[in-house]
């Protein structure tokens, strides 16, 4: 089986490195300086404490001729996919798969089930229809991952330690095809925990609830989850966010097993957590915040259901994205 990892990043580079390491026919697209190191120095990450791997990874730039991969791993972020759509498609083999492994929700999600909102193209998502006309629908294999992982160098990545950490799967009709078991067989493989789902927009869901709230936050405040749960208007501002992303999903048919107070209780006393969002913003990339919660508050707008506190949010995180992209660098914490 021949495998691509399509984006560099700290999920694609880890990715790519427990495949190597199990001894699959696996290569890393990368580009730039990211590029060269990867080929100088390979992958390097573990747990703090525990077992390190220094892991050697092949790699490809954007001009290789390499196609016909059985197996794409996407781990772009959300946004980033438009602009690879016609080079990831024309890398597939026929009757490939491309594994959308992104956070937040999926450009397709009123794609191949049915429902009133059938076919509707979600515009903070797909806003010129690219996605929609360069990926063929039953390419995709949707899927979530609960894997934390951190870039602390140039090729080198922390593993924090979490009480489970998994990778879910799912067609995007709910269907449950063959292929699913065999990227499930492959991933497995790599002793990281895998689970094929009926529903992957559960799946999502379940995740975006969280990052919802946390990757938002966090951002915000420059803070990790703690001091949110510790502050007297913490959980007030838990339960607004929360309650109005839950009734979205409920209105979509969602039933899902959270709340603002577990969630809270979830993150007491973690003040060393930095969510993917925050590391963003600190490095001056793009926030992914399209798909974390304009999408939700447009799923609101089609449903008419107000979001008025997910408005709010994403103003600060519009506001602090676009000053971070201006002055051409993110946002830290000065030490004296």
């Amino acid at each position: 089986m021949k495998i691509l990892v399509y984006g560099a990043g700290a999920i694609g580079s880890w990715l790519t490195a427990e495949l190597t390491k199990a001894n699959h026919d696996v290569c890393l697209l990368a580009r730039g300086d990211n590029l060269k190191n990867l080929q100088a120095s390979g992958v390097k990450y573990g747990e703090l404490g525990g077992e390190q791997f220094h892991i050697p990874v092949r790699c490809i730039d954007p001009d290789s001729a390499d196609k016909d991969f059985d197996i794409i791993f996407v781990t772009l972020k959300s946004m980033q996919i438009a602009a690879a759509a016609q080079d990831i498609i024309s890398r597939l083999s026929n009757g490939g798969s491309l594994v959308m492994i992104q956070n937040g929700l999926p450009w397709w999600y009123f794609s191949g089930i049915d429902s009133q909102w059938s076919g509707r193209r979600l515009e903070t998502l797909d806003p010129d229809g690219t996605l929609t006309k360069h990926i063929p629908i039953e390419t995709v294999v949707g899927a979530v991952i609960f894997r934390p992982v951190i870039k602390v160098g140039p090729t080198e990545y922390v593993l924090p330690k979490v009480p489970k950490s998994w990778l879910s799967i799912g067609e995007v009709d709910n269907q449950l095809r063959p292929r699913l078991y065999e990227i499930e067989k492959l991933i497995a493989s790599t002793g990281f925990g895998v689970q094929v789902v009926q529903d992957i927009r559960k799946a999502k869901w379940q995740k975006l609830l969280r990052n919802i709230v946390w990757n938002t936050l966090c951002t915000i405040g420059q803070s990790p989850p703690g001091r949110y749960e510790a502050h007297p208007y913490g959980s007030e501002l838990v339960h607004l966010i929360m309650n109005e992303s839950l009734a979205v999903a409920n209105q979509l048919g969602m039933d899902l097993d959270i709340n603002p107070v577990n969630e809270l209780l979830s993150v007491k006393g973690d003040f060393r957590n930095n969510p993917s969002m925050l590391q963003d913003i600190r490095a001056g990339r793009p926030l992914e915040s399209a798909a974390i919660i304009k999408v939700v508050i447009e799923m609101g707008e089609i449903l008419n259901i107000p979001t008025p506190t997910l408005r709010m949010i994403c103003l600060f995180l519009d506001v602090l994205n676009q000053a971070s992209q201006e002055e051409g660098g993110g946002i830290r914490i000065a030490k004296n």
